[in-house]
């Protein structure tokens, strides 16, 4: 059992959550947002004149792009610490139950269960598309069927998960049955889950698509990767800043 302070535990997930944002913040400004003004300079360059003006004057009276920027870096940021927080908040009651011998070990596993279930596959489900692509007519049916795919993945993850680490199977038997119902049930989730993707228009090039794609996944991923190093170097190093207990008073009274 954690004998660490939950409120420390907190401290843990949130500081490490805060420099996972940042880090995200960061990708998404170098990789994700010059995809996105291309997009956007490509819907604009294909919208009548009269629409065009009447839209760059509606985006004058709301908020600017550099505006909007700003605050999609500052959620970023958020979302990181609030990640972070829940992460600590998982590790801390699921310990035993994660992969791996040690707690760094079992850290950077949560992270790669999270990354697989909260990413990677609802990417693959429906995949990200930049603003000049998408018809807001199937945004509901676009959103319920992404939280579809996380609520079916984070279930398939559970159940590999606890047959990997079956006690009652050798370890051969144990990789070749994780290994067949995580094939098994993918297949059958990437089945089940409608086809609600968006068609690419002609004018919006493949690459430009696929390098957003790309992007937008190494943004989250660098996020999960960051959270899991720095969550795990602040959980490795505690114990070495805690004192030992022959140091303490009651112990120093002992020996006198």
């Amino acid at each position: 059992m954690d004998t660490v302070p939950i409120g420390r535990t907190l401290g843990y997930g949130a500081l490490a959550g805060a420099v996972a944002g940042g880090a995200g913040a960061a990708t998404m400004y170098w990789l994700v947002e010059p995809l996105i003004r291309a997009a956007i300079a490509i819907e604009e360059a294909g919208s009548e004149p009269e629409a065009h003006t009447g839209h760059a004057q509606a985006a004058g009276e709301v908020v600017t792009r550099g505006e909007q920027v700003s605050f999609g870096l500052a959620t970023v940021v958020l979302v990181g610490i609030l990640i972070g927080i829940a992460f600590a908040l998982v590790h801390r009651f699921l310990r035993p139950r994660l992969p791996g011998s040690s707690t760094a070990a079992s850290v950077m596993a949560l992270a790669g269960l999270g990354f697989v279930s909260f990413t990677l596959t609802p990417a693959i489900v429906i995949p990200a598309n930049p603003p000049a692509v998408g018809d807001p007519m199937t945004v509901d049916a676009r959103t319920l069927t992404y939280l579809g795919a996380i609520v079916g993945a984070v279930v398939l993850t559970a159940v590999i998960t606890g047959v990997a680490r079956a006690k009652n199977l050798t370890p051969g038997a144990r990789a070749v049955a994780a290994t067949s119902l995580g094939i098994a049930g993918t297949a059958v989730l990437l089945w089940a889950l409608p086809d609600v993707a968006d068609p690419v228009p002609a004018a919006v090039p493949a690459d430009l698509i696929w390098h957003f794609r790309v992007a937008s996944l190494a943004q989250i991923g660098v996020m999960w990767l960051v959270l899991a190093a720095v969550f795990a170097f602040l959980t490795f190093a505690r114990p070495r800043l805690t004192p030992a207990p022959d140091a303490s008073p009651r112990s120093a009274a002992r020996v006198r």
